[in-house]
């Protein structure tokens, strides 16, 4: 098999469970689908060498003529294998290039897996970006080790302290604190000012807790109220703090390091052997939301980015169109390979 697949999670049992996660699973890429968005995977196959390369292909008219763009999903994806030969990898890379120039794709953008590194080889077809460092904690020594070892002496006391005022963690498989949930989610993002891809719909929480099956929302409570939470999944060995909020009334309870240290807890019984926080909200080390994570955890990763152009002229004339129609965003926005979305 060689080409583009709408269902591919058949492949991925070649794959070995360390060498791939839950982003790359049908069932998660298939989340973030719209009207001219589809869950897609590329599958290259060579002997028993595989590479999958899931994403999202968007379908947009350029002039009477049908185009294709790409972006991996919502998180971390890219290509996966289950071989890491350089040679093997850069052949998949030039393969995927040419199908996808000979089906009428533009551009395409790849947020790579911090924990699997699996951009090796990309170079050769496209350019790399270093983004920012992400944190991980390492769960394989269990609860007492990663108590003393992963969590920094402060850290502890002030979860301690969550324990005396009262903080309660709840492990909930069902969701059903997901409306109590949305609401902080979203009033968190309110704070934030965040841009609206942060932001999603009551059907994406109904897919997520219906399609996705290991998740569970952790949710902590003072005093009967829901004070914070967050949406955990995982894929042995690898779990994820997906989506996270709090009530900001709260915060002097620090609520999110009990969650987290409540989630660290679950995740271990559960057999997940790296917890995989992500980043801050930019790249600098001193930003405030990696500087929580830090506390957790000093195991940094790199993030990195993926931007593929394979059709200069026809791109270079949307861009510019696009920069006609919106003078406004062409400034701000001129280092994003995807503008012309927006």
């Amino acid at each position: 098999m060689i080409g583009f697949t709408e269902h591919w999670n058949d492949y991925l049992d070649i794959i070995p469970a360390e060498w791939q996660d839950l982003y790359f699973r049908e069932e998660y890429v298939s989340l973030y689908e719209s009207g001219r968005e589809k869950a897609c995977c590329f599958v290259y196959q060579d002997n028993d060498s595989i590479m999958l390369f899931p994403f999202l292909r968007r379908v947009f008219d350029y002039k009477g003529k049908t185009y294709f763009d790409f972006e991996t999903a919502y998180g971390y994806g890219g290509p996966i294998s289950n071989d890491h030969n350089v040679e093997f990898l850069i052949s998949a890379f030039q393969m995927f290039t040419d199908k996808a120039k000979e089906e009428n794709y533009i551009c395409g953008f790849i947020r790579f897996h911090p924990l699997l590194e699996n951009w090796v080889g990309f170079d050769k077809v496209g350019r790399l970006i270093q983004d920012r460092k992400t944190i991980a904690i390492d769960l394989t020594g269990g609860i007492e080790s990663t108590w003393m070892n992963e969590i920094h002496t402060k850290n502890r006391n002030v979860i301690k302290k969550g324990e005396k005022t009262g903080l309660e963690f709840i492990v909930d498989n069902d969701f059903t604190y997901l409306n109590e949930f949305e609401v902080l989610y979203n009033s968190t993002m309110d704070k934030l000012e965040a841009d609206g891809f942060y932001y999603f719909g009551p059907t994406y929480y109904e897919q997520l807790k219906n399609t996705i099956q290991n998740r569970f929302l952790g949710i902590v409570k003072h005093e009967g109220k829901v004070v914070a939470g967050a949406i955990l999944f995982y894929q042995k060995p690898y779990g994820h703090y997906h989506l996270a909020g709090s009530d900001k009334s709260a915060l002097k309870l620090s609520p999110n390091n009990f969650l987290l240290w409540g989630a660290v807890k679950e995740l271990i019984n559960r057999g997940v052997e790296f917890f995989h926080l992500g980043g801050g909200t930019d790249g600098s080390e001193e930003n405030s939301l990696f500087q929580y994570k830090r506390k957790f955890s000093k195991h940094e990763y790199q993030f990195t980015l993926g931007k593929l152009i394979l059709n200069q002229v026809i791109y270079d004339e949307i861009c510019a169109d696009w920069a006609k129609v919106n003078p406004e965003k062409a400034e701000k926005m001129k280092h994003v390979l995807l503008k012309y979305k927006y």
